[in-house]
């Protein structure tokens, strides 16, 4: 199982985690953005700022990624 992607302030092990984000395919990829977008949420939340800026510094490291990789990262958001 997968964990939320989160990165430090500064990150000593960045550059291996971008490595790995690297050799994912698209679908592992994007079910690792959806995993901590729902973190980030959960985070958000429960009011745990701490947890949310290292998620988002994920969040963004994945959108940036994909970017380069030539996917878009969408947004589905439930039916009311």
């Amino acid at each position: 199982m997968m964990e939320p992607l989160c990165f430090d302030h500064p990150d000593q092990k960045r550059a291996e985690k971008e490595a790995v984000l690297r050799s994912l395919d698209p679908v592992e990829f994007k079910a690792l953005f959806q995993l901590t977008r729902n973190a980030a949420s959960i985070a958000r939340q429960n009011g745990d700022m701490e947890r949310l800026y290292a998620l988002t510094r994920g969040l963004k490291t994945l959108q940036r990624i994909s970017g380069e990789r030539g996917f878009v990262l969408t947004v589905r958001r439930p039916s009311p």
